[in-house]
């Protein structure tokens, strides 16, 4: 059995997808020529291709089976949250708006527990 480049495959992965590379980079927080290096790592990190997948939207559980997780979990995992469309400017704010409450309802339980924890 061959062992596979996982560079080569994130690198072609990556040109498939239309992402333009300066927003790649930029997004993972390295440099061009460092994401160049990557891509010619022969056992490129799966975290790092996980990281590019999420950016670029590709699973690379399908390119690689060390990503693919077990049944159980599989069973587990919860259904995506249905797509919606944002058709005006208002919806835009209202979702964000929306979004940026259950944060901040999330960190204040969070602060709690930790106040909590501190106390204990």
């Amino acid at each position: 059995m061959t062992r596979q480049h996982r560079g080569e495959i994130v690198k072609e992965a990556v040109l498939k997808s239309g992402v333009k590379i300066t927003k790649l980079y930029q997004s993972l927080g390295v440099s061009r020529p460092t994401l160049y290096r990557r891509f010619e790592e022969p056992n490129l990190a799966f975290d790092f291709i996980e990281q590019v997948g999420t950016l670029i939207r590709h699973d690379f559980a399908q390119d690689f089976r060390e990503l693919v997780p077990p049944a159980a979990t599989v069973a587990a995992v919860a259904e995506p949250a249905p797509a919606y469309h944002l058709d005006t400017l208002d919806d835009c704010k209202n979702k964000l708006l929306h979004v940026y409450g259950l944060y901040t309802e999330l960190q204040e339980k969070y602060n709690a527990l930790l106040a909590e924890r501190g106390r204990g």
